[in-house]
């Protein structure tokens, strides 16, 4: 595994501890990362302690603003030359990109999440754009080099170019910005109040794809540390009246509207997929598999009065614990043998528990892990056999070295 695979591998460990609030010892690091627990000790110390790591006693540490570091930054903040480091042109115009397209990205949050700002659906449009603009120019500065973003007259080139240099032409996520381009560059006819259900769905795919795309180039959410209820942008409500719109603000606007509209669907429906536009759909479906559903109907006798047998599941009831108040819990309940960050992993690999999304014992939702008192039980219980958790340390080592 090279330097760069086993720094980032540490960077995603430390991650996670901040995320589930763990505290650990260097020795926890060493046995997720394959790094030796003096190596870890020279890192803390010379590199980390004070800035994101801390400790009281020097034996347990705690992380905080992990979230908020770049992979690059981390890769550099760990390098042995770090101090003589001189960044080059291109690096620094692309840490510049970076920094302001997720300014321009939280600031269309914000604007978007201001209800009694009037023109916030316009300044929502022009605001993520430009985030896309700037992003997908600093992937192109990273990847292809300078020139990739200069036109021979010395311009820089248009969003429109930058998006077909980086994205395939079939990509939903491609389909998504072209509506949005459309959207600012006729903001005076159809970014309208009356067009928001149809307009938030779009915008919401589009956060969720920068989102992705960001952790992608830079692995950290670009809501590090804030809430994510920043994102949600969706409206529900009827589709748009365009016989209103018409009697608002013209025939005109009615039909560029309409036609609007019309790609809009059609385009929807083409690409069938939440990376263009978010699907707002209420169903009640029929299935065999229990485990699949939050709610559950059975038939009365003569096959009538069917009654709810299952009402619908609150995580934060059947699954209350993260891995790390999993942990303490498990913890508190044993005393033989303290688990650790690594002990739980190997845990959840050996016995494939994080398999299914949803189980009686694993739940996932906003793309964290949810554990319950079942499982909690189940792992007490199992470590009751004197080499249960051994097997599984083991199986888990042997996995890391494959990687």
């Amino acid at each position: 595994m090279t330097r760069t695979a086993n720094q980032l591998k540490l960077l995603e460990a430390l991650r996670r501890n901040e995320l589930n609030r763990i505290k650990f010892t260097p020795l926890d690091l060493a046995n997720e990362t394959g790094y030796t627990e003096n190596s870890i000790r020279k890192y803390i110390n010379e590199k980390l302690n004070g800035k994101y790591v801390y400790s009281t006693d020097g034996k347990v540490w705690q992380c905080e603003g992990v979230q908020k570091i770049s992979n690059d930054d981390f890769i550099l903040l760990m390098s042995q030359s770090l101090k003589a480091k001189k960044f080059t042109p291109d690096v620094k115009i692309y840490r510049s990109l970076l920094k302001r397209s997720l300014d321009a990205f939280i600031l269309s949050l914000e604007v978007y999440n201001r209800p009694s700002l009037d023109n916030r659906v316009e300044a929502f449009c022009i605001l993520s754009v430009n985030a896309w603009e700037l992003l997908l120019k600093a992937e192109l500065i990273k990847y292809v080099g300078m020139n990739s973003v200069f036109n021979k007259n010395g311009y820089s080139i248009s969003i429109s170019e930058a998006i077909n240099k980086r994205l395939q032409q079939n990509d939903p996520v491609k389909k998504n910005l072209d509506t949005l381009i459309e959207l600012r560059d006729g903001a005076i006819h159809l970014l309208l109040p009356e067009l928001q259900p149809e307009l938030s769905r779009l915008f919401q795919a589009n956060v969720l794809n920068y989102q992705q795309r960001y952790l992608s180039e830079t692995g950290m959410s670009p809501l590090a540390g804030q809430s994510v209820g920043m994102l949600s942008l969706v409206v529900d409500g009827p589709n748009s009246d365009i016989s209103a719109i018409k009697e608002n603000y013209g025939e005109m606007t009615a039909n560029v509207a309409k036609e609007f509209l019309t790609r809009f669907y059609n385009t929807a429906k083409e690409q069938n997929s939440n990376s263009f536009s978010i699907s707002v759909d209420y169903r009640l479906t029929l299935t065999k598999s229990e485990k699949d559903s939050d709610l559950s109907l059975g038939l009365g006798e003569k096959g009538s009065n069917a009654i709810i047998i299952r009402e619908t599941r609150d995580p934060d009831i059947t699954h209350p614990y993260y891995q790390g108040s999993a942990i303490e819990r498990i913890n508190e309940l044993q005393k033989n043998v303290k688990i650790t960050t690594f002990s739980f992993s190997a845990i959840t690999h050996k016995h494939n528990i994080k398999k299914a999304k949803r189980s009686e014992m694993h739940f996932v939702i906003d793309n964290r892990h949810r554990y319950s008192e079942k499982f909690i039980q189940w792992i007490v219980k199992n470590m009751e056999q004197p080499k249960w958790l051994d097997e599984s340390i083991l199986y888990y080592k042997k996995v890391f070295r494959k990687k």
